[in-house]
Parts: structure tokens; sequence; C-alpha cells
């Protein structure tokens, strides 16, 4: 496992610095509800190759273009599009990373605080009274997940 270490308060105040500067370029106003998703058009692999296509055509022959079509806007947002996918993919790769690094520094954790657990119900199966009370005190937080059924079946 590599080897993790906490962040600075430097480090972690210019990461969220940094997102703060992300967050401040893009326009604030885009929140969009579940419902306006759904309506929209969604521009995917295949469908991109169609509007490049689309959009080359409309350059070279303008005047094919019905006049409401904005082909200097239609250019300058294929642009933006493209930079939104390259900026995305940046993030996915780095939120992948703090997902995967998030998970192991959890089971490393869990690792530590069972083992301290079994420690303690092995002290209260042997009759000592502090470990006893270690052991009933955090016995309702360990019963979580697919071993919540067991303790609920222990309280019937």
């Amino acid at each position: 496992m590599p080897n993790f270490r906490s962040f600075i308060g430097s480090e972690l105040l210019a990461i969220k610095q940094h997102l703060a500067s992300v967050k401040s370029i893009i326009p604030e106003k885009m929140k969009l509800a579940p419902s306006e998703r759904r309506s929209m058009f969604k521009l995917h692999l295949k469908r991109r190759d169609f509007a490049r296509n689309a959009l080359a055509l409309m350059r070279r022959n303008p005047s094919s273009a019905p006049s409401f079509v904005d082909i200097q806007a239609c250019n300058n947002y294929m642009q933006l599009y493209d930079q939104y996918s390259e900026l995305l993919q940046e993030v996915d790769a780095v939120k992948k990373q703090l997902e995967d690094a998030r998970l192991l520094v959890g089971h490393e954790i869990l690792k530590q605080t069972r083992s301290y657990f079994q420690n303690a119900k092995n002290g209260a199966d042997s009759g000592d009274k502090q470990f006893e009370t270690i052991y009933r005190s955090l016995k309702p937080f360990y019963a979580v997940g697919r071993n919540s059924k067991k303790l609920e079946e222990e309280r019937v």
C-alpha cells in the first residue's frame, strides 16, 4: 500500500483555492434541473462527428445555412465543447485518484478499528468489564451493511 500522509493546511487551502478558481470561470447559471437535462439533445461521440461535419459544410457553404443559424457562434461553441470535454477528462482522472486513495485509507482505518473491536470482544468474552463497556459501545456502529441483519436478528 502507498505511504499516505495528511495534507498540510496550506496544501488543502491551495487545492480549495484552485477549485474555487475553476468554479469562478465556469458560468454560474449552469445548474440544470433533471427535467431540463432529459429534454436536451446530447452531443455524444457519434453525434459530435455529425456536428463537426455539418459545421465544416456550413463554413464552406455559408449560403446553405438557414439565416437563423449563427455559424461563427456554432464554431465557437464547438471549440468550447472540446475544451470542456478535455477538462472533464482531467477532472475525472483526479476524481478517480481521490476516490481510490480514500478507499485505501478507509480500508486501513477499518482494518485497524476492526482489530480493536475484535480485541474488545475477546476481552469481553473473557469477562473483563472495561472491554465489555468498549464492546457494547462499539457494537451498534460495527453492525452496518452486511452485518446489520445479524444485529437485527439478535435484538429480536
